[in-house]
């Protein structure tokens, strides 16, 4: 019998997420891939960290390693909501995937970025 790839069993969509409080700030590090299939999985754990109340929502994104536009438009919504709720969002090393996307949609200069954790949250804590 020969298989088609549509008969291929598919590995599920795979993003992990960890949150940890620094001080008064919230980090929520990301690592995987952030794309249609996995998107959920990433407002879940950003809506969760909001929870806490942070001073300053940080989101890690140095092993995030396949960034859609699905990921950008869940960075977006989420710089709105932290807005309209007054909290400070800072994104924290984008990986060569994320940053492609970033720069390609100019969203850059959209977002404060930091190359680590402790330099995104050294007035909080």
């Amino acid at each position: 019998m020969i298989s088609t790839p549509a008969d291929l069993p598919m590995s599920a969509p795979e993003l992990k997420t960890d949150t940890v409080r620094v001080g008064d700030a919230v980090v929520c590090v990301l690592s995987g891939d952030l794309h249609i299939g996995t998107q959920a999985i990433g407002d879940q754990a950003l809506s969760e960290a909001l929870r806490y109340g942070p001073a300053l929502l940080a989101v890690d994104l140095d092993a995030v390693e396949l960034f859609t536009a699905e990921g950008l438009n869940l960075l977006l919504a989420l710089q709105e909501t932290t807005r309209a709720r007054g909290v400070p969002l800072v994104l924290i090393s984008p990986s060569a995937a994320v940053r492609r996307v970033l720069d390609i949609s100019a969203a850059t200069q959209t977002f404060t970025i930091h190359s680590t954790i402790a330099d995104a949250t050294a007035g909080y804590r």
